[in-house]
């Protein structure tokens, strides 16, 4: 019988099922039994309500969002009652996963289930080795949820700064994406004979993640100030209402792309990626080489992960028009050193880490990973990094 880790996710946003779906993945191919859960469903009626109150404030609020998100930094005495709050709402059925699972290991992809997982693990509720895979380059205190017995991270500083809060084991592996982004890229010229892009035009791929959320319709009128230079296309992920108000505009240099499965043909169509959040968007692209431009991030974890990849050098973040001019020149220019930055920190695979947990890998070598978080990484002081179908639907404006 194969060893089994239970993969814990949310449906919030794509970052963290796309993360925990590839990691799935991964242990399969290893020989491992991989089950994925939706954090959410370990209470229903109360992940119903989490999910919706932060697409309302994605949406609609996101001065709110970036309240409650800062609240976590200024207040951090706040962490242990939201705790003991989210264990006593979704512990139960999180240990009852486990043992149904009859799992060796525990992997966390959202940051309220490291929070509960990390509390059951320290009040010995839980006895299987427990880590948590962060999906974003900035750190937010729920993401360290203490008692783990690893942190996965997808750069070294992140990695640096995570291991100098919890002082537990850390490493640094890489982003986690789907393999398809790590082979060889779909052809530029038949990706762009497939969507009817003009060959001779430099491609601008502007997204705003699985829920089309942020000031998408105003960096594209930032991006039309330059002139007819670029073409622009927009993956409006599932907001079908930002979809259509696009469509009611014309322009013809510019394409709205409603909910796909095509992003590797999207990427290789395009010669730069505009983003507003960091996700996992932005480390698909990395895997492939496309260079990343941050614009209008948006609140909370999309500024924080700007000014983290930013930091690292992986991708400009870029305030204001201008500066959004002359990181699209830059990138576009043949000198895009932020993308070959970008590439190099797929260093190693977050599935062979988790192999090597208690219990799972019978040789593994107690505090043999811990150390990894060094990584050729400068350390940093904590608050450095804190803070479809095949058919592409799409219409031009």
């Amino acid at each position: 019988m194969s060893r089994c880790v239970l993969v814990v996710s949310a449906r919030i946003g794509a970052g963290h099922d796309g993360a925990a779906t590839e990691l799935c993945r991964r242990l399969e191919a290893r020989g491992f039994s991989a089950v994925m859960v939706d954090f959410l469903d370990a209470a229903p009626r109360s992940g119903s309500s989490v999910q919706k109150v932060f697409r309302l404030w994605l949406r609609w609020t996101p001065w709110a969002y970036e309240l409650a998100y800062r609240s976590w930094v200024v207040l951090p005495f706040l962490y242990w009652p939201m705790s003991m709050l989210l264990t006593a709402v979704f512990g139960k059925r999180l240990q009852r996963w486990i043992a149904e699972t009859g799992a060796s290991a525990v992997v966390s992809t959202y940051p309220f289930a490291s929070v509960v997982l990390g509390r059951l693990k320290r009040k010995s509720r839980i006895s299987v080795p427990v880590a948590t895979f962060m999906t974003d380059f900035s750190i937010h205190p729920l993401w360290l949820g203490r008692g783990m017995d690893l942190h996965l991270c997808v750069h070294p500083l992140t990695a640096a700064a995570a291991s100098s809060i919890t002082e537990e084991p850390t490493v640094a592996p890489g982003p986690m994406v789907a393999a398809e982004y790590r082979g060889e890229a779909p052809c530029k010229r038949e990706a762009r004979l497939a969507m009817g892009i003009p060959q001779e035009k430099t491609v601008v791929l502007v997204t705003a993640g699985s829920w089309g959320v942020g000031q998408i319709e105003a960096t594209i009128d930032d991006l039309s100030r330059t002139g007819d230079r670029y073409f622009v296309l927009v993956a409006c992920g599932k907001n079908e209402k930002l979809k259509q108000r696009l469509a009611k505009r014309s322009a013809a240099n510019a394409m709205a792309i409603g909910w796909t499965d095509q992003m590797p043909r999207l990427m290789a169509a395009a010669d730069v990626l505009v983003q507003n959040a960091g996700g996992l968007t932005a480390m698909e692209a990395f895997a492939t080489g496309l260079p990343v431009i941050t614009y209008r991030p948006i609140p909370g974890h999309g500024r924080d992960n700007a000014r983290a990849m930013e930091k690292a050098g992986v991708a400009p973040y870029a305030r204001n028009p201008a500066q959004l001019a002359v990181a699209l020149e830059t990138a576009t220019s043949g000198l895009a050193l932020h993308a070959l930055r970008a590439q190099s920190i797929f260093t190693a695979d977050t599935a062979d880490h988790i192999a090597r947990l208690p219990g799972l890998e019978p040789d593994y070598l107690e505090g043999s990973v811990a150390t990894d978080h060094s990584m050729e990484a400068e350390r940093l002081p904590s608050a450095a990094l804190i803070g479809s179908t095949d058919h592409i639907e799409s219409s031009s404006w």
